[in-house]
C-alpha cells in the first residue's frame, strides 16, 4: 500500500514540475506585464480607452406578426398615389398597393382594414401605431430607411422627365434643360431632387413637399418641366395629352423602388414579409398585377 502512495505520489509531483516547465514562462511573462497577457518587447505604451457616448438601447418592440394574428386584422396606411393607391367609383381604395395588401392579409389568414391618411402624415401616423404597415408605393430612400424598416421592392419605376409642350418646344437633350431659366420641379427629400442636383444642377429647382402635385405646374404652364417617378409614363401623358410630352423619350433618367414601410426593431415581421413577397415574385403574381394596374391607368386617363 505505502508503495502504491509513493507511486502516485512521485508521479504527481513529476506532473507538477512539467507544468511548470512548461507554463513557467507564461506566468513569468504575465508577470511582467501586469494584466496585458503577454509581454511586449518593444514596451509600447498601452492605450487609453477610446471615448464615446453612452450605448443606445432600444425598447421592447412589438411582435407585429403575432398582434395581427391574435386581432385577426391587418392594419395598412395608405395615401392617394396612382397607380398604386386609387379609388372607384363608390369610393373603395384600388390599385396594386392595395392588391398586395390583400393577398397579404390573405396569406396571414387575417382581414385588412385600411387607414387613409396624407403624405406628409403617414411615416408620423406608422410611427405613432395608427397601423402596422404602410403600402402606398412608398419609393425607400436613405432618409425614410433611418426611421424605418423597408421590404424588397414591390414594384421598380423609372424616373422621367415630363416638360410642357410649349414652354419646352424644342428642347429634347439634357444640356436644354441644365440652364438657369430652366424651372424644374421636384419632390423634396426623394430621388428626384438628387437626380435633379446631379444631372441638372444650373436649372433652376422648384421644390415641392407634402400632398403638392408637382406634375400640376408643368400642365399649367408654370414650369418647364418635373421629375415623375413611375412605371405607365404613358398614363402620366394621357392625363394631359395637349401639355406633356417627354423629351427623351421612354428612356428613364433613372430608376427607383418601392417597398413595404414598418416600424423599426421587428425582425421576424420583416423576415415574413420578404418571404412573401419573392414567393409572389417568384409566382409572376406582383409582375402580372403591376402591368395590369398600368394597363388600367392608362385606360382611364
Amino acid at each position: 500500500m505505502w508503495q502504491i502512495a509513493f507511486d502516485l505520489s512521485t508521479r504527481a509531483l513529476c506532473a507538477v514540475a512539467a507544468f511548470v516547465l512548461v507554463a513557467g514562462p507564461a506566468f513569468a511573462q504575465q508577470a511582467k506585464s501586469p494584466g496585458a497577457g503577454f509581454a511586449d518587447p518593444d514596451g509600447a505604451a498601452r492605450q487609453a480607452m477610446p471615448r464615446d457616448v453612452d450605448a443606445v438601447y432600444r425598447r421592447p418592440s412589438i411582435d407585429t406578426l403575432a398582434t395581427v394574428r391574435k386581432r385577426g386584422t391587418l392594419r395598412v396606411g395608405i395615401a392617394a398615389n396612382d397607380p398604386a393607391v386609387m379609388h372607384d367609383a363608390n369610393d373603395r381604395p384600388i390599385g396594386l398597393s392595395i392588391d398586395i395588401a390583400r393577398r397579404l392579409a390573405e396569406d396571414m389568414g387575417v382581414e385588412v382594414e385600411f387607414v387613409e391618411t396624407s403624405w406628409s402624415h403617414i411615416v408620423p401616423d406608422l410611427l405613432n401605431l395608427q397601423f402596422d404597415l404602410i403600402i402606398s408605393g412608398m419609393w425607400v430612400t436613405p432618409a425614410r430607411a433611418l426611421v424605418m424598416n423597408f421590404t424588397h421592392p414591390t414594384a421598380s419605376e423609372g424616373v422621367y422627365l415630363f416638360a410642357n409642350k410649349k414652354l419646352a418646344d424644342g428642347m429634347k437633350t439634357a444640356a436644354d434643360f441644365n440652364r438657369p431659366e430652366v424651372k424644374l420641379v421636384v419632390y423634396g427629400g426623394t430621388m428626384q431632387e438628387l437626380l435633379a442636383k446631379r444631372d441638372f444642377p444650373n436649372a433652376t429647382l422648384v421644390v415641392v413637399t407634402g400632398d403638392a402635385n408637382h406634375l400640376a405646374p408643368v400642365i399649367d404652364g408654370s414650369v418647364h418641366a418635373a421629375l415623375i417617378p413611375t412605371f405607365a409614363p404613358s398614363a402620366v401623358l394621357s392625363a394631359a395629352p395637349d401639355s406633356l410630352f417627354l423629351p427623351f423619350g421612354e428612356k428613364p433618367v433613372a430608376s427607383t423602388s418601392s417597398a413595404i414601410a414598418m416600424r423599426k426593431g421587428d425582425a421576424d415581421m420583416l423576415n415574413y414579409l420578404n418571404t412573401v413577397l419573392e414567393f409572389h415574385r417568384g409566382s409572376g403574381w406582383l409582375g402580372e398585377r403591376a402591368r395590369y394596374w398600368s394597363d388600367e391607368l392608362t385606360k382611364a386617363r
